[in-house]
């Protein structure tokens, strides 16, 4: 894209653009790339950490039920070799301990499900020992020696006590690896976050750098076509109004020379009605003259009767169209005149009163409307408005008459004029019930001396085509809506304060 001015071309920095929207996708790209990398380093710690809470948690069950077990052991062994029951003190609660934390192993078997035979076991070997022990226990109680004694050769209690050690044993030591394990991963993340961080900061850096930098160029060549497109703009302005004023001399010209030419056409045909009306008056003369001579019989009879005839019928045939054909001629050159006049009228925005001014225009033809037996109605929600008074009240002036000259003659004509405002415009709208417009004609209807319909009133066409000019020239349009045999609205849009200044119309 480029605009030239005197050969030169200002092509405007779209294609620059590309650059600092791609320095944003990489920015973007990078900073979702380390929130991905965060969040996934963040996922894997937590894991790191939930495994080592419940690594702990078997760790301590482990340890604590051994220890729980070993107390009561010690317990029942002080009280059998010294038969002293304060030994016994702590064994309950050594036993109760001991079945708690077994049921806390088995609640991490979920979790490292690789560790439940080692549990059934333990919970197997704990069940066993604390119920010979309390057997023991017993028989010590009830002083019976012997059987203590040939129990502890056995050897039970202490190959049970060996097989739990080697189980305690092997989930202290797992435990104590998946620790170590998790302490390493969780360095490694570490790491690895501290890594995506620093590389992500520096491309950050390196993005928002490249950005800063494009941007300041983009500015800079921005600044530069701004410069170029005012000087554009100012050389532009003084072209438009070169043009603007050559236009308006060429309006002004064209519109002196059809004043010119219909002030000359109609010369003539002034001259050519007076010396039509002195032949009209001539042959009434003949006329007269003819009836006074003689009527004798002869050959001169027929010549006679001819001349009676031309100057009764033809003649005043003949003039008859001639002055009907000048008198059109006559208006249609007044029309023109009265289009060229409305445009080089000046144009005078003053502020209204609507409401008398529609008043004004209906009374115009109100009494046509009464005497056809029809109703005038006037709506007006708007106060004033600052147009020209002429121009408007010549627009008004021809709806109404077209909605009055187009009624139909087997119903009673009803017009409503209704005024209200929208947004800053005003809303005039002239509705009728007559003859309406076909749909072929509507695009026509505003051109000089175009008339839609059948032509049985008089006129030259030119009403609308003067509402339709001064409707332009007070910075309005008119719209129209319409069903043949039903009915027609025509509705004025005129902002609600003219915006041109005082001065000539073109």
């Amino acid at each position: 894209m480029a605009y030239k001015n005197n050969q030169r071309s200002y092509p405007l920095p779209r294609t620059r653009l590309r650059s600092p929207i791609a320095l944003l996708a990489f920015g973007f790209s990078v900073l979702l790339s380390i929130v991905a990398m965060t969040y996934f380093l963040a996922e894997r710690s937590r894991v790191n950490f939930d495994s080592a809470i419940s690594t702990r948690d078997q760790r301590t069950a482990a340890v604590e039920l051994r220890n729980a077990v070993l107390a009561a052991e010690s317990s029942q062994r002080g009280f059998i070799f010294s038969g002293n029951e304060v030994y016994l003190a702590p064994f309950d609660t050594a036993v109760a301990q001991a079945l708690r934390w077994l049921d806390a192993l088995e609640n991490t078997v979920d979790i490292y499900p690789d560790s439940a035979r080692l549990v059934d076991r333990l919970r197997t070997l704990t069940t066993e020992m604390l119920a010979d022990m309390q057997t023991l226990i017993q028989l010590k109680r009830d002083r019976r020696n012997a059987e203590v004694l040939a129990l502890f050769r056995t050897n039970r209690g202490k190959a049970m006590m060996d097989e739990a050690n080697v189980f305690f044993s092997g989930l202290i030591f797992a435990a104590d690896d998946r620790l170590t394990r998790g302490v390493t991963e969780q360095r490694a993340n570490a790491a690895w976050l501290r890594t995506v961080t620093i590389i992500g900061g520096v491309l950050i850096v390196i993005v928002v750098g490249f950005a800063a930098a494009s941007i300041l160029s983009q500015t800079r060549n921005l600044a530069t076509a701004q410069a170029d497109l005012a000087a554009f703009n100012a050389d532009l302005e003084a072209k438009v109004v070169a043009r603007t004023t050559d236009l308006s001399l060429a309006n002004a010209e064209i519109q002196r020379f059809a004043y010119v030419v219909t002030h000359d056409l109609r010369a003539p045909l002034v001259n050519i009605m007076g010396f039509t009306s002195e032949l009209e008056a001539g042959v009434g003369e003949l006329v007269a003259a003819l009836s006074c001579l003689p009527h004798p019989d002869g050959p001169s009879d027929a010549l006679l009767k001819a001349a009676e005839t031309a100057a009764i019928e033809d003649i005043p045939e003949a003039i008859h169209f001639i002055r009907s054909s000048t008198r059109k001629m006559d208006d249609l050159i007044k029309a023109i005149l009265s289009l060229a006049r409305d445009g080089q009228r000046s144009i005078r925005p003053e502020a209204l009163d609507l409401r008398s001014v529609i008043a004004a225009s209906a009374a115009g033809v109100r009494h046509q409307v009464l005497d056809a037996g029809g109703s005038l109605t006037e709506i007006v929600l708007v106060q004033s408005v600052v147009t020209d008074r002429i121009a408007f009240d010549q627009i008004l002036g021809n709806l109404l008459d077209n909605a009055v000259k187009y009624r139909r003659k087997d119903r009673p004509l009803e017009i409503i004029v209704r005024a209200e405002r929208e947004g800053d415009y005003l809303s005039l709208s002239v509705k009728d019930n007559g003859r309406g417009i076909d749909a072929r004609d509507l695009e026509r209807i505003f051109d000089p001396f175009r008339r839609a319909g059948t032509q049985d009133q008089p006129g030259e066409g030119i009403g609308l085509t003067s509402a339709y000019g001064a409707a332009r020239r007070l910075s309005a349009t008119i719209l129209v809506e319409s069903v043949l045999d039903a009915g027609t609205t025509f509705t004025l849009k005129l902002p609600m304060t003219h915006p041109v200044a005082e001065g000539p119309i073109a």
